[in-house]
């Protein structure tokens, strides 16, 4: 039976709209602000099954566990191995992909970081292109990034990497603001149907999605959850059925709710740890602003993923998601029922640091251990060290380079030397592919009073499609 996916927003059946995998890989976001959710939940696999996977490399395990999860009507087996192995034959540093490292007696790395841009998101990037450009009809050929410019000045080689490009179809646009900013106003583009239908008729185009909000992203993310325990498996650090816990350094909640994914698959995760929501029950973002920290890639006040989560949390209430998504895109708050809360409590925990306990975690596992750890994953072991209860190993989720957060990283190891780069010529490349960027500070007031004005239309489309396509 091919498998079908309903948004959280929805009651899924004939009359509820129900997607096949293509349809929710090229739309992102449901028409109804939801986002997109197994029907029928995830494929479960068997003990005997993840045992053979332990003896596999990564490009097979994704392979297999993928296999579980799109069906072949949607992607054939041969086209899914192929575009496994172009994503994870010759683009990581790592042989491994994603290699777990042991750090103390119960903690261990998993090292995210070994792709082109040395980032987590390499792991599902490197083929969610794939699937994208499988499923997008041949009359629907562009894709939009928007970047925001706050989080992005302390460091020249991250801003080249977001805004260098060498494809014909690509674009990068920048707005004066952060990623919250950039996700509601993309959420709102989405939900706006005379934009898009006028882009749909005017210019043959569809508005899509590359950030894990997309199912075609997210899913990527699950394998390597799976991967990190057999490899602990592998290696002896644990028998099959013992658990382990995993912290995760996250914003858009992405990465967590992937690790969810993989525990209802069948890898027996304990705990995963993030952050406040979790403890109180409450999601309140009235008078709260975003404060930039040294940890750029959380710096995120509200985060989509949760909706995913809080549906499966609540067995698929979609008039309590509805309800309480409504209530924060209004009203800025909303606050769980204590049974809820409960039930979220049991699969996941809060925590946070400061920048000071960050930088002196960094300096502290050098000093003792010789690893060098980034500002993301930093947070990441300092919740760990203080929550942890040690009767099981603790998997921590490593999502980038340090080399990518130099200015921090030293004033951590109190050094003014970098001991390495993320990529040797990655550097050079990004000098090299970097094009104009188009940048709407100007737009910046009109998009804060929710008008989505004719003029940043014609201007994005001149820009991706040409002149010629847009006075046509």
């Amino acid at each position: 039976m091919r498998k079908t996916f309903t948004s959280t927003r929805s009651q899924p059946g004939p009359s509820g709209g129900l997607k096949f995998f293509g349809d929710v890989v090229v739309e992102g976001l449901a028409p109804d602000g939801g986002l997109y959710v197994p029907s029928k939940g995830f494929p479960k696999l068997e003990p005997s099954e993840w045992l053979r996977l332990a003896k596999m490399s990564y490009p097979e395990r994704a392979l297999v566990i993928l296999e579980k999860c799109i069906h072949p009507m949607h992607i054939s087996p041969l086209e899914l191995r192929s575009m496994v192995n172009r994503a994870y034959g010759e683009n990581f540093a790592s042989e491994s992909v994603a290699p777990v490292k042991q750090l103390t007696e119960e903690q261990y790395v998993l090292e995210l970081f070994h792709g082109p841009t040395a980032s987590f998101k390499d792991l599902a990037l490197q083929l969610m292109p794939q699937i994208f450009a499988h499923c997008l009809p041949q009359m629907c050929r562009i894709t939009w990034s928007w970047w925001p410019r706050l989080e992005i000045q302390a460091v020249l080689f991250s801003k080249l990497q977001m805004t260098a490009y060498k494809e014909g179809n690509v674009r990068s646009v920048s707005v004066l603001s952060d990623f919250d900013f950039c996700q509601r106003s993309i959420k709102r583009m989405f939900g706006h149907s005379s934009l898009t239908g006028h882009l749909a008729v005017e210019y043959a185009t569809v508005l899509s999605t590359a950030n894990s909000i997309n199912w075609g992203r997210l899913l990527p993310q699950v394998v390597y959850h799976c991967s990190a325990y057999l490899d602990l498996l592998r290696r002896g650090a644990v028998t099959f059925g013992n658990p382990i816990d995993v912290c995760i350094p996250t914003g858009n909640f992405g990465n967590a709710m992937s690790a969810i994914y993989a525990k209802q698959m069948g890898i027996p995760i304990r705990n995963c740890v993030i952050s406040d929501f979790i403890s109180t029950g409450q999601d309140d973002l009235r008078g709260r602003k975003l404060v930039v920290s040294i940890s750029p890639a959380i710096d995120i006040l509200k985060s989509s993923n949760l909706e995913r989560f809080m549906y499966h949390t609540s067995g698929g209430d979609i008039d309590l998601v509805r309800g309480l998504f409504m209530s924060l895109e209004k009203q800025q708050c909303f606050a769980v029922s204590e049974d809820l809360l409960q039930r979220i409590q049991q699969d996941i925990q809060a925590g946070w640091c400061s920048e000071e306990d960050c930088l002196t975690t960094i300096h502290k596992v050098y000093s003792e251990t010789g690893y060098i750890m980034d500002t993301h994953t930093a947070v990441a072991k300092a919740v760990a060290d203080r929550m942890h209860d040690r009767t099981c190993p603790l998997v921590l989720c490593s999502t980038a380079h340090y080399g990518k957060f130099a200015k921090a990283v030293l004033k951590a190891l109190q050094c003014s030397t970098s001991y390495s780069v993320p990529s040797e010529c990655l550097y050079v490349t990004l000098s090299v592919n970097q094009k104009k960027s188009i940048f709407f500070d100007d737009y910046f007031a009109t998009m804060n009073k929710n008008v989505l004005g004719e003029t940043f239309v014609r201007t994005i489309m001149t820009q991706c499609l040409g002149h010629q396509a847009v006075n046509s």
